[in-house]
């Protein structure tokens, strides 16, 4: 249909131009002197005609080769553009097979084009990072380092590689220049913590922690554990010096400082460091040890028992108090059994032997413990009686050996193993 009305159309410009030809009976004459030339219109108007048709067709041709130049680059710059995509779709996908080599060779070919010779050498670098080639692999960063636009990219991912290579200072290093130049997001913080932990850096690795907290990046078992490791680290480093240490308790916020695991931490810190610290130990453990003792979890037990070897001018209240939290314990389980412990080594601190064996008997009949064990050797130690103490002594070296041992791994082995 389409057709025919421009056949229909062609046929009636063609009947009109006819009839204005067959009754347009001008003249036109050209003076070239001498000479003189009389031309109908319908001539003149046709010569016209093939003459601008002429020079529109001249100038197009000549246009045309005027572009030939431009888009035979254009074409090339095509087809490089298409081969580099092609290239980096086949390095992505080789890099997250494990194919490492490939990867590399297939980020090669995508420099070809400048759109994807940056970001192809950034998997090409971590290619050779995986592959342990170090050198190749800073190659690569510095050509990805001529590509501006994806230069926190760049940063990242040479800041993750130097942390996975121990590389710390340098690691920290790139996230500081992307930190200065007011680029900051979540991953950049998590790769300064990981860097931070293995450096020993405890403070800025307990500020990165707390920042990833406030922003829910951090699951909230492992932001505790990393901050009780942290801190068992900062009390550690200040353990010879008494007032530092003590300082340094007073320094930790108070939400912390209820944390059953910090407060024990700082207890242990404290009983190791001085006799005279006995007294901030005490006051480090009561405020962990919130509500009834129905309501306390097995964390409460490490507390107790380092609660009773917190030394204070008065022990008589630390035992009145223990006293006063058995009478609100339940009536069996780990957390009796515990409290029962505790008041016994108090007991055998102020040397009131007989009460001190009656409640470890206690503790040990709720709760066959290697701690209860091994208080109850002491004491029998101590009244002079050997063969009963080397009876209790054996028996807490069996219980020990069958417990398992303590997590005690630095800050750095428990990010790696939340890591995985």
């Amino acid at each position: 249909m389409r057709w025919l009305s421009s056949a229909l159309l062609l046929a009636l410009l063609a009947a009109i131009t006819a009839l204005f030809l067959k009754t347009n009976l001008g003249n036109v004459a050209l003076f070239v002197p001498p000479y003189r030339v009389d031309v109908s219109i319908n001539l003149a108007l046709l010569a016209l005609v093939l003459l601008l048709s002429a020079v529109y067709w001249a100038a197009r041709v000549v246009q045309k080769m005027a572009d030939f130049p431009e888009q035979v680059r254009l074409y090339r710059a095509r087809r490089e553009e298409i081969g580099g995509n092609r290239a980096l779709i086949e390095s992505m996908k080789n890099f997250l097979e494990g194919r490492f080599a490939r990867a590399e060779k297939s980020a090669r070919a995508a420099q070809s084009s400048s759109a994807t010779a940056g970001i192809a050498a950034l998997i090409g670098a971590r290619a050779a990072h995986r592959m342990q080639e170090y050198s190749r692999r800073d190659e690569w960063l510095d050509r990805a380092g001529l590509d501006t636009g994806i230069e926190t990219a760049r940063l990242v991912a040479s800041a993750e590689m130097l942390t996975e290579q121990r590389e710390n200072d340098a690691a920290l290093s790139a996230i500081n220049r992307l930190q200065g130049e007011g680029r900051r997001h979540i991953h950049a913080m998590r790769i300064a913590l990981s860097a931070n932990l293995q450096s020993g850096r405890w403070d800025d690795a307990l500020k990165a922690v707390r920042l990833l907290e406030k922003r829910n990046a951090l699951h909230p078992v492992l932001s505790r554990k990393l901050k009780c490791t942290i801190y068992r680290e900062l009390f550690a480093a200040q353990r010879a010096d008494p007032a530092a240490l003590e300082a340094l308790w007073r320094s930790v916020p108070e939400a912390e400082r209820q944390s059953p695991d910090i407060a024990l931490e700082a207890a242990r810190a404290f009983n190791s460091a001085d006799a005279g610290l006995g007294r901030i130990a005490v006051e480090a453990i009561e405020p962990a040890l919130q509500g009834s003792p129905s309501d306390w979890d097995e964390s409460a037990l490490p507390l107790l028992d380092e609660y009773a070897r917190s030394q204070v001018s008065s022990p008589r209240d630390q035992l009145e108090r223990v006293e006063a939290w058995l009478e609100a314990a339940p009536p069996g389980g780990s957390i009796r059994a515990g409290l029962l412990r505790a008041a016994g080594m108090l007991c055998l601190r102020q040397q009131l032997w007989g009460k001190s064996k009656a409640y470890l008997l206690q503790s040990l009949a709720a709760l066959r413990e290697a701690s209860t064990l091994l208080a109850l050797a002491r004491l029998a130690d101590a009244i002079g009686d050997e063969r009963e103490a080397a009876s209790y002594f054996k028996e807490a070296a069996v219980e020990f050996a069958k417990s398992p041992i303590s997590n005690s791994d630095p800050p750095s082995a428990v990010w790696r193993a939340a890591q995985r």
